[in-house]
C-alpha cells in the first residue's frame, strides 16, 4: 500500500468525521421539523398537545426517515470514493429508522406511552438511546448484505452501526446529568464518537481486504 492510499484513507476517515459531527445533528433538527409539520399540519395538534398513538407514530416513521436520509446521502457521497454505491444506502437507514419506530410505537402503544415521552433532550435520554441502537442494527444488517460484496470482515459493521448510533444517543444522558444544555451539547459529541466509531471501522474493513488480498 502507497503513501497516496494511505492519504487517501486518513483523508475519508478524517471527512467521515466531519461530515457525521455535522450533518447528523443538523437531520436530527430537519426530523423535528417534519414531526412537528406532521403533528400540526396533517393531524392538527398543537406543539404542546401530545397527539394520539397513531399521530405519533407517523411522526416519529417521518422523523426517523430524515435522519436517515440525511446520514445516509453523505455516507454515500463518501463510500463513492471507494467502491461505486448505489441508493440503496440509503434506502437502508431510511429503512432502518423508519421501521424501528414503528415497531418502537408499536410496542409502546401497547404499553400506552406515548412516544414523544421518550425524546431524549427533555427526557430521560437512555430509552431513545436503545431506539437509536437498534435503529443502528436494523440498518447495519441491510448494509453488510452491501458491503460483503465488496469486503471481506464486514459483518463488524452490524455491531458497528449498533454502537455507534446507541453511543451517538447515549452521550447525552451523562453530559445531561449536568443540566438541560449538557443534554444537547451531548448529541454533538455523540454524533462525533458516531463518525469516530464507524469511520475507524470503515477503514480497518479497508486494511483487512488489502491483507486477504496478499
Amino acid at each position: 500500500m502507497n503513501i497516496k492510499t494511505n492519504q487517501e484513507k486518513f483523508r475519508l476517515w478524517g471527512l467521515w468525521i466531519l461530515f457525521s459531527l455535522i450533518i447528523i445533528p443538523v437531520t436530527y433538527i430537519f426530523s423535528l421539523i417534519v414531526v412537528l409539520l406532521v403533528h400540526g399540519v396533517v393531524f392538527g395538534f398543537s406543539m404542546t398537545e401530545g397527539g394520539t398513538y397513531l399521530s405519533q407514530t407517523l411522526m416519529q416513521i417521518a422523523g426517523g426517515a430524515v435522519i436517515g436520509f440525511g446520514t445516509g446521502l453523505y455516507q454515500k457521497l463518501l463510500l463513492n470514493k471507494l467502491f461505486k454505491v448505489s441508493w440503496s444506502w440509503v434506502y437502508t437507514l431510511m429503512i432502518g429508522f423508519a421501521f424501528t419506530e414503528l415497531v418502537t410505537c408499536i410496542i409502546l402503544w401497547q404499553m400506552g406511552i406515548n412516544r414523544y415521552e421518550l425524546r431524549f433532550i427533555e427526557f430521560n435520554p437512555l430509552p431513545e438511546a436503545l431506539i437509536f441502537a437498534c435503529a443502528g442494527l436494523v440498518t447495519g444488517i441491510l448494509q453488510w448484505s452491501i458491503l460483503r460484496n465488496y469486503f471481506s470482515g464486514s459483518i463488524f459493521w452490524v455491531l458497528t452501526s449498533t454502537l455507534g448510533w446507541g453511543i451517538c444517543i447515549l452521550t447525552t444522558y451523562f453530559l445531561g446529568l449536568l443540566n438541560r444544555e449538557g443534554a444537547l451539547y451531548g448529541f454533538i459529541v455523540g454524533a462525533l464518537l458516531y463518525g469516530i466509531i464507524t469511520g475507524t471501522v470503515l477503514i480497518w474493513i479497508l486494511k483487512k481486504k488489502e491483507k486477504d488480498l496478499i
